[in-house]
């Protein structure tokens, strides 16, 4: 049940334009503003007015929340209309000497959140007179509430029960359009729904989804891949159960997000109890057509999907049976144009696929070099790991389709093609390598920054090797392409023993200088540490050589699949 609270914040309540200012001098004795919680925990503001005489107008002050209109005498006519979330509270009698609610401090306390001391809250109170003829009057509202006014206004109670009031009458708003949507659902193709409460309408949706069941039992292969289709049934069911129009609002709002899908899963059941061939052949469609994703490249062709889409609806096929041929016909006329367009679409992705295949077999070498060079730790940290893993993970994602010369057939029935499933809003990953080769080439070439900056090729120079000398020239230029060709495991090390030999005589240098002193200053300790350091470098070497992949680097071929076939 919900807290209804004064509003602490409330500044004195004014009567709404519409109402004229005679009007409200006679009408409005009270106002109070009020915020009540529905069973969903949704906060919503309402009013309390406390009124001599009634006003057609009155019946118009829910807005977008609640509105408790209390009379102080008895109708002398007819109420008029009442908008959803407005309750009439008329006494059976005059109330003697008029009505009045008054406040009062410590009549209950609010829930206490968790952890916290519950406090002390204003309410509202009457006179005992003013409850005995409150209780034995009427309780008005748009439509009849399940509770009467002897709930509202206890004799033995001093404080009237408006928060129950006001979750009937949260309840019914919030039911209202889920109602409405399931009297015109269940009742297509009448041209107007029948005015029927809670009461009729649940055990007629039951009825509909216990037929609907009887003959899911036909179509258990089509429904694996239908998933809404299935599930309806399932939920409306639960819907039926509901006894009271609280419970009612509380799952529908839960099961439907709008009273569209009440509408769509209604429709559905009832075309499967009424038509089940035609029913699971229109669910057949409108998958197909869902998933057929049209590219903004084909103006016409997305609008021909859209119109097929709202044609193609479980209320036609129940509200106007008679268009069935024309509905099977859309579809089809858009199938064809699809798969024309869709084939199309295929061919062209798999020719740039073998391109950005011939692409990526000539970044081989810069990876293999890369990958290569990140093992020589002397260099520093490795460099362009993520580029090397983004390019490793390519070739999973841009394999050709090997589906060509039968895809049309496979179109009939699946609006993808099954091998690649790629859509017509798909394009080939080409900016990623191109992103791949430049990341690729960029951190290459700062690996060769770093071995100049290591003077390698003042080291190298002095071997005499004319293969290292070659490998010299390349450094120094920072040819990536070149380096790739001579950059072998025996190459690879050949320079990470050159590296460690000249990090170990950078480190012994100041102790053999030492030597040369009458009496070297030198003591065990820094002798012990020096010996730490080289054989940390030595460590760090034979670790690096571990780290050298061995296996094969992946084989990016361009398939058998042949795109002309197509």
């Amino acid at each position: 049940m919900p807290e209804l609270q004064l509003d602490p914040d409330r500044e004195p309540f004014e009567m709404p334009k519409q109402i004229s200012s005679a009007g409200a001098d006679t009408l409005a004795a009270q106002c109070y503003r009020l915020a009540a919680v529905d069973a969903q925990g949704r906060e919503h503001s309402g009013q309390a007015i406390v009124t001599q005489e009634w006003h057609p107008q009155l019946g118009q002050l829910a807005e977008d929340g609640f509105c408790i209109v209390i009379l102080s005498e008895p109708l002398s006519g007819s109420v008029g209309p009442i908008a959803a979330g407005v309750a009439v509270c008329v006494p059976g009698e005059a109330v003697p000497g008029g009505l009045r609610l008054r406040e009062t401090a410590t009549a209950y306390k609010v829930k206490a959140r968790e952890g916290q001391a519950p406090a002390s809250e204003e309410t509202l109170t009457l006179s005992a007179s003013a409850r005995t003829a409150l209780a034995n009057g009427q309780l008005l509202a748009n439509q009849p509430l399940e509770i009467g006014p002897a709930d509202i206004f206890s004799p033995r109670e001093t404080a009237p029960r408006l928060s129950l009031l006001a979750q009937a009458l949260l309840a019914q708003r919030a039911a209202q359009p889920y109602l409405h949507t399931l009297a015109v659902a269940l009742a297509a193709p009448a041209d107007a729904a029948p005015s029927a409460g809670l009461a009729e309408l649940l055990p007629a949706l039951g009825q509909a989804v216990a037929a609907a069941q009887e003959k899911m039992s036909r179509f258990q292969d089509l429904l694996v891949d239908m998933p809404r289709m299935a599930s309806a049934p399932e939920s409306l069911a639960s819907l039926s159960e509901a006894t009271t129009t609280a419970a009612f609002a509380e799952a529908a709002c839960r099961l439907c997000p709008s009273p569209n899908d009440l509408a769509e899963d209604i429709y559905l059941c009832r075309a499967l109890a009424e038509n089940p061939q035609a029913a699971s052949e229109l669910a057949f469609m409108r998958c197909y057509l869902m998933d057929a994703v049209v590219s903004e490249s084909e103006p016409e062709l997305a609008m021909d999907r859209t119109l097929a889409l709202e044609e193609l609806s479980f209320a036609t096929l129940v509200a106007e049976p008679h268009r069935w041929a024309a509905m099977r016909a859309a579809f089809e006329r858009f199938r064809q144009r699809y798969q024309s367009a869709y084939l199309k679409h295929h061919h062209r992705y798999c020719e740039t696929l073998l391109t950005i295949h011939a692409q990526l077999l000539d970044l081989v070498s810069h990876a293999q070099a890369l990958r290569r060079l990140n093992t020589l730790r002397e260099l520093g940290p490795p460099l362009g790991e993520e580029a090397l893993a983004e390019y490793e993970d390519i070739p999973r994602r841009v394999s050709p389709c090997t589906l060509c010369t039968t895809l049309e057939r496979e179109l009939e029935e699946l609006p993808r093609c099954p091998v690649c499933s790629i859509s017509m809003t798909d394009e080939p990953p080409w900016e990623d390598v191109q992103r791949v080769r430049r990341r690729l080439e960029r951190a290459l070439n700062q690996q060769l920054q770093r071995l100049s900056s290591k003077a390698v090729s003042q080291i190298l120079a002095t071997s005499g090797e004319a293969r290292v000398e070659q490998f010299v020239q390349l450094v120094q230029a920072s040819q990536a392409r070149s380096l790739a060709d001579v950059l072998d495991d025996d190459l690879l090390g050949f320079l990470r023993r050159l590296l460690v030999e000249a990090r170990v005589k950078s480190l012994l240098a100041p102790v053999f200088a030492k030597l040369q002193e009458p009496i070297p200053d030198l003591s065990e300790e820094t002798v012990e540490d020096l010996a730490g350091e080289v054989a940390r470098v030595i460590h760090d070497a034979f670790a690096g050589q571990q780290a050298l992949p061995r296996e094969e680097w992946p084989q990016l071929t361009p398939g058998t699949a042949d795109p002309s076939s197509v």
